[in-house]
């Protein structure tokens, strides 16, 4: 449904209608809109007392951040993500909106929690959900690893910071796998096996994960030269026969074509305004639960529908 709230009395008096019915709020306007608007929580909860109210915003409702203009690169960096992500000297964001997605899931979960304790006690709450907090909880590694003082972990890249070998690696034709070890079990099959360098386990500058992450430039310019005389998928299933963790460095045509995602039978065909088009399912549906995959509503779509059931005049 289309509404314009601001400057439109009518169009905020069909809100105020549809939350006399409404289970959640939810609402991501600067702080302080809501209540210039009449719809601020102490006010919709002497209206609507079991009401859930789910206020999203960049810092919160209170403290000096409150009205600070929040974007998703501009709260990635407060969160000191850019501090441990790309190359030193050239922070790298997040190929995707991390601190939208942080602070959605946030509200996600306070939202199921708060309709559990609303069964519990009949009353509704507040949640005054924070995309600077939910991104600060995302980043618990990074931060406790730089506590009481600490170096905080170096940035590597694509690479672990404190593991090696994991992550990247070039192959033979242009290719790329990417692998990692977890312990020094491992580390002695990948040397006799894929590398075929069993002194390697002997190599004292190689004795330990601390030490082969130390001394990672020359441990990857001996893992690339066996690598580059392989193709990408030869490496990989010399890996995966010897029970080292790999994974392909797949594109988005290779995540599209994913034969895990077909052999789960994850996508479905959507109705959009367009046509068809793929859609995942829902990921950890319960397999007792129907999974709708309804049409993907046109914008206003169904502005007449509401208007008649809570009897609001156009």
């Amino acid at each position: 449904m289309i509404r314009e709230l601001k400057g439109y009395q009518q169009d905020l008096d069909a809100l105020k209608k549809i939350l006399s019915k409404a289970d959640v709020l939810v609402q991501n306007l600067a702080p302080g809109a809501t209540e210039r608007m009449g719809l601020g929580y102490e006010t919709l909860k002497q209206q609507h007392p079991q009401l859930i109210v789910c206020d999203i915003s960049g810092y919160g409702s209170t403290g000096p951040y409150r009205d600070k203009k929040a974007y998703d690169l501009l709260i990635q960096s407060e969160a000191g993500f850019l501090s441990v992500t790309g190359s030193p000297g050239q922070p790298a964001k997040s190929g995707i909106s991390i601190a939208d997605i942080a602070a959605g899931t946030t509200a996600f979960n306070n939202i199921l929690a708060a309709i559990i304790q609303r069964g519990k006690t009949g009353k509704g709450s507040r949640l005054d959900v924070s995309m600077l907090e939910s991104m600060a909880e995302w980043m618990s590694f990074p931060m406790y690893y730089a506590s009481d003082d600490a170096a905080p972990p170096p940035m590597s890249g694509a690479e672990h910071a404190s593991i090696y070998p994991y992550g990247p690696f070039d192959t033979g034709g242009g290719g790329t796998v990417m692998l990692g070890m977890q312990n020094e079990r491992e580390w002695g099959i990948f040397c006799r096996e894929i590398l075929e360098k069993p002194a390697l386990t002997e190599d004292g500058r190689f004795a330990n994960t601390s030490l082969r992450s130390k001394n990672r430039k020359e441990l990857r310019e001996i893992i690339e030269e066996v690598f580059s005389s392989m193709e990408a998928d030869l490496v990989l299933e010399k890996l995966q026969k010897a029970g080292i963790a790999n994974a392909k460095l797949n594109d988005m045509a290779g995540l599209w074509a994913h034969p895990q995602l077909k052999a789960r039978e994850r996508w479905a065909q959507v109705q959009s305004p367009n046509g068809l088009i793929p859609a995942l399912k829902p990921a950890g549906a319960a397999e007792t639960s129907h999974v709708r995959m309804d049409p993907i509503p046109a914008v206003g779509e169904h502005n007449e529908a509401i208007f008649k059931e809570f009897d609001i005049s156009r």
